[in-house]
């Protein structure tokens, strides 16, 4: 494959944590990827953005119900659609789930956007031209969705495509195929080894992969984190240091060095400046920042430093539920405990919890602040099922959480608040003006 050419990753942020895992699978291909979270730089213009998906050799368009119900993902399909060789571009890679292989399924996208439309165009109806330029250039581009996007869907629902799971089971075959790569089967080998679970399996894999081809960063860094997990330290320094020798920018490998370090509970300043560097190359890099944020409170006492990276997750990727939930030791630990900040802390952990309900660790810290702060102990109670229902191996955890719980209760019992003083919900309204009235 030409050096020169560029894959464009169209995908809605809904689907964030998909296209991550694309990106970093591609980039171990070393394909010259294009990314909005990594490419657009502050305050440049969105939308010229995502005229760039013509520029691009190739579009791998992540489809999904959020994505056709996307104006933004639509507006890339359309330019897209522009090229008159689009089908040679467009490489489309289904999310589970989502449904267009149906007459009455792409109808239902052609009447949402027809909606779209039909509701902006009431919303002016009655404002002069001059007062809505900005709003009539977006009506005419719900025009242009409404009316190309089911000869788009009936293109993509007649052509052989792949799920996600498909793709990366085959080890993006069907991808490297369609970019005309060179022979990547080396790398494609690599890849797959990298997802192998049994460690001894993976060890011995690799090291057959090294007696066949030239070692690669990629390489080196795999190696690495199997010596880091039989927590072989000089061996996997040796080998993540061989790995950012090979390529001081890759991102994961001094990701993965970092946090060998935080998981020891050693060296917190390389782990510190390994972080950086990972994100200083790939400011996406979403698992460096909840590392870094994590090693900042816990080792630094930094929590403000620790609350900008959380920050900068949900700027870029809005439905990272583990950020929500970190966040609340911010507020936990550095502000005053009042009604705003509790409030703020219950609206983080319910984001999280929106976001994944099956959050298992989330549902543990927001029963423990509703038990312990809140004294809300019913539904804490609540939380701590939910733990069970999602890992009957949380069983013993559970029990320990509802003991505790039940000490507060009696705690409660024997401890009267006096009606002049101040009411233990944190309102700040003395008792007999709040749940003593």
């Amino acid at each position: 494959m030409n050096d020169k050419q560029k894959v464009f990753i169209s995908y809605s942020w809904t689907d964030m944590q998909v296209a991550d895992e694309i990106e970093k699978d591609l980039s171990q291909l070393q394909l010259n990827l294009v990314r909005d979270v990594r490419d657009i730089e502050y305050k440049h213009s969105i939308s010229s953005f995502m005229e760039r998906i013509r520029d691009a050799d190739f579009a791998i368009l992540l489809i999904s119900d959020a994505y056709l119900r996307s104006k933004n993902c639509m507006k890339e399909v359309l330019h897209v659609l522009k090229d008159k060789n689009y089908e040679d571009k467009i490489l489309p890679v289904m999310v589970t789930g989502t449904n267009i292989y149906t007459a009455e399924d792409r109808i239902e996208y052609t009447k949402h956007w027809i909606k779209e439309k039909e509701n902006l165009s009431s919303l002016i109806s009655s404002l002069p031209p001059t007062a809505i330029v900005s709003e009539i250039a977006e009506l005419k581009a719900l025009e242009n969705i409404s009316s190309n996007i089911n000869d788009f869907l009936s293109y993509v629902s007649d052509i052989k495509n792949l799920t996600f799971n498909e793709l990366k089971k085959e080890g993006y075959k069907s991808i490297l195929s369609c970019l005309g790569a060179v022979d990547l089967t080396h790398l494609i080998e690599l890849l797959k080894i990298s997802y192998l679970d049994d460690i001894d399996l993976k060890e011995i894999s690799l090291d057959q992969w090294f007696e066949s081809n030239t070692p690669t960063s990629d390489a080196y860094s795999i190696r690495a984190s199997i010596s880091s997990h039989r927590n072989n330290l000089k061996k996997a320094e040796h080998n993540f240091n061989k790995a950012i020798e090979l390529n001081s920018k890759n991102s994961y490998a001094l990701n993965n060095y970092g946090f060998m370090f935080y998981r020891l509970g050693i060296n917190h300043e390389k782990a510190k400046e390994l972080f950086e560097k990972a994100i200083e190359y790939m400011p996406n890099l979403t698992e460096a920042r909840l590392n870094l944020g994590c090693l900042l409170s816990r080792k630094f006492d930094d929590y403000e430093g620790a609350k900008l990276q959380y920050e900068e997750v949900i700027s870029y990727n809005p439905t990272e539920e583990k950020a929500y939930n970190n966040l609340t030791n911010f507020y936990k630990f550095k502000c005053k405990d009042n009604k705003s900040n509790r409030q703020t802390i219950c609206n983080l952990y319910d984001k999280a919890l929106s976001i994944n309900p099956d959050y298992l660790e989330a549902h543990m810290g927001y029963g423990s602040f509703l038990s312990e702060t809140m004294g809300d102990h019913e539904t804490a109670i609540e939380h701590y099922d939910e733990m069970l229902r999602i890992d009957r191996e949380s069983a013993e955890l559970v029990s320990k959480l509802k003991e505790r719980v039940d000490q507060l209760k009696q705690k409660k019992t024997q401890v009267k608040t006096g009606r002049n003083e101040l009411c233990t919900c944190g309102s700040g309204l003395k008792f007999k003006k709040c749940h003593g009235a």
